[in-house]
């Protein structure tokens, strides 16, 4: 009488010791838990592992008032919608550095941080400096970068290197762009400013890859003949910055928060289903490898934000989540997106 029971994200299975009632009886009751309680059900340590390596990139983007200046900008925006961002400030981020804190992962995470909210919540950027976590940047209003000059851009980076060097005392070496809107030219100003990585790109789900800089893609235009614009991609040259992939489905805002003016914001999804969605998708990675041909080094990194992930309804499944993956064991580990980009490199170095 044998029973199929997922474990990890691996069916196995499973028999009593005897045929004897009290055997059989004591395997239902294991049974039963197994497949009630998701903890359980979740524990890789019951199945051999294959030898693997993975890096856990948490990462947080500081958005608060800063969000409604830039890309959520809107006419319609008023003291409502801003105070959502006050919130992040003075109440979500404490929240989500005493939660780290208290999980051993505060000097783990990567907080990318808008020179605005540098600015104007002072005290809460000391406290993510003084937890330990690396400070990349996030432009300073959350500015979409392809509505910026090249004198924009550059001023824009200049001011908010500054007042990363001055809060930490080090040159920043990460990047990710406001909405991930990252445009072709900002490569070369990456490379310019000394940065080491950026996190705005989805060329990849689960490994790091060098950024690669060339012509965007030509879009299709009706007015002219189609000869003018049935072109392939011409091939990219490969730059010197390190590209640690972002994703939309491993993001916390766009599901988890209600924005009156923004289109394609949701904010009544289960803070559970999230939870479950990038369960699924690291259980996945984790037995069939970053390339679908068996377990093998990956990457997973996470967006948060404390407007969405410090509210009282959501940082439990924050919480839920990162104890999850501390209980997959010693191949599993936290590191910040610089020290990540610093192992691929110097992989790189020795092949």
């Amino acid at each position: 009488m044998s029973q199929v029971v997922e474990i990890g994200g691996v069916c196995v299975r499973i028999s009593p010791e005897s045929d004897e009632r009290q055997s059989v009886d004591s395997f239902d009751t294991l049974v039963r838990k197994l497949q009630q309680t998701a903890v359980v059900v979740n524990i890789p340590r019951a199945v051999p592992q294959a030898p693997r390596r993975v890096q856990v990139l948490l990462s947080v983007d500081f958005d608060a008032v800063s969000g409604w200046m830039g890309t959520g900008q809107h006419p319609r925006n008023c003291l409502a919608d801003y105070s959502s961002g006050f919130f992040a400030g003075r109440v979500g981020v404490g929240r989500l550095v005493r939660l780290f804190s208290r999980l051993g992962v505060a000097d783990k995470m990567t907080w990318f941080i808008p020179g605005h909210s540098m600015e104007t919540f002072p005290a809460e950027t000391k406290s993510i400096v003084d937890s330990g976590a690396e400070i990349g940047l996030h432009g300073y209003c959350h500015e979409d970068s392809t509505k910026l000059s090249a004198r924009q851009e550059e001023d824009v980076f200049d001011k908010c290197i500054a007042l990363a060097e001055s809060l930490t005392g080090k040159r920043p070496l990460g990047y990710r762009a406001p909405l991930y809107r990252l445009r072709q030219e900002s490569i070369g100003l990456l490379e310019k400013k000394g940065f080491l990585y950026d996190s705005s790109l989805s060329g990849h789900d689960s490994q790091l890859y060098m950024l690669e800089n060339g012509p965007s893609p030509v879009p299709v235009d009706y007015s002219k003949p189609a000869e003018t614009w049935m072109r392939p991609c011409t091939a990219p040259q490969q730059s010197t910055i390190v590209e640690i992939p972002c994703n939309w489905y491993m993001e916390d805002m766009t599901p988890l928060q209600y924005l009156p003016n923004v289109e394609n914001s949701h904010g009544y999804v289960p803070s559970q289903s999230i939870e479950k969605m990038w369960q699924d998708r690291f259980t996945w990675l984790w037995n069939h490898g970053p390339d679908g041909d068996g377990p093998g080094d990956f990457v997973f990194p996470l967006v948060l934000h404390p407007d969405t992930s410090g509210m009282a309804h959501i940082i439990g499944a924050i919480e839920n989540m990162i104890l999850w993956l501390q209980g997959w064991g010693s191949q599993v580990e936290f590191v910040t997106y610089e020290m990540a980009a610093i192992s691929f490199m110097a992989q790189k170095m020795d092949l």
